[in-house]
C-alpha cells in the first residue's frame, strides 16, 4: 500500500489519479469536477454539485466502473479502515488540490499553512519569511507561532517538504474530536 502525501490515504498504487481539476463558487458552496485516469485512460469525471450533496464518479464505461470498484475496495483511511467511493474520490479530490497548492506556494518561494475548522473544512494561509531564503522550513516553523490563525481553526499543519505536513496548533476540541492526532 502506498500512503498518499497530503491526505494519508492509502492506496493499493498511485496509478489511478485526479489529473485536473476544476471548481466555481453557486453562492452556497463549491460546485467542482475532476478528472480521474489510470495513467493515461481516462476512467471517468468526479464530480460534486456544491449543495450539500454526495461527490459522484461518472465512469467512461463499465470497464472503467469495475477498475473503480477493485480500487476503492482496497484503499484505507490512515487508521486502516476501509472507505466508502464517495471518501475515496474526494480524497483523490483533495491530493490533486493540495498538491497543487503546495506546489503554487513553493513556487512563489512562499510557506503554506493548512488548517481545519469543527467539520474539518480546509483552510489556507500562505506567508513568506523576510530574513531567509527559501526553503527555510525551520524557520518557517518558527514563524507559525506568530501567525494568527482563523478563529475557526481546531487544527494547523505546515507544509515542510519531504517532511510532509507537520502539525504546530491543535485545540482541546481537535483533541476530542481526533483523538488520534492530525489526518
Amino acid at each position: 500500500m502506498i500512503t498518499l502525501t497530503h491526505t494519508r490515504m492509502r492506496v493499493p498504487n498511485d496509478r489511478i489519479r485526479v489529473t485536473s481539476l476544476k471548481q466555481v463558487d453557486v453562492g452556497c458552496g463549491i460546485a467542482w469536477s475532476a478528472v480521474l485516469r489510470a495513467d493515461r485512460r481516462t476512467l471517468g469525471a468526479i464530480t460534486n454539485d456544491g449543495h450539500g450533496g454526495a461527490t459522484l464518479f461518472r465512469p467512461e464505461d463499465s470497464e472503467a466502473r469495475n477498475t473503480v470498484d477493485r480500487f476503492v475496495s482496497k484503499c484505507r483511511d490512515h487508521h486502516g479502515e476501509s472507505m466508502s467511493e464517495e471518501s475515496v474520490l474526494d480524497n483523490l479530490a483533495n491530493e490533486y488540490e493540495y498538491a497543487r497548492d503546495v506546489a503554487r506556494a513553493e513556487r512563489a518561494g512562499q510557506y503554506l499553512v493548512r488548517y481545519f475548522d469543527r467539520v474539518d473544512i480546509p483552510g489556507f494561509i500562505r506567508f513568506e519569511l523576510t530574513r531567509t531564503a527559501p526553503p527555510d522550513y525551520d524557520g518557517a516553523l518558527r514563524a507559525t507561532a506568530r501567525l494568527t490563525l482563523p478563529e475557526e481553526a481546531v487544527r494547523a499543519e505546515l507544509w515542510m517538504g519531504q517532511r510532509g505536513w507537520i502539525e504546530f496548533h491543535r485545540t482541546e476540541e481537535a483533541d476530542d474530536q481526533y483523538p488520534q492526532g492530525p489526518r
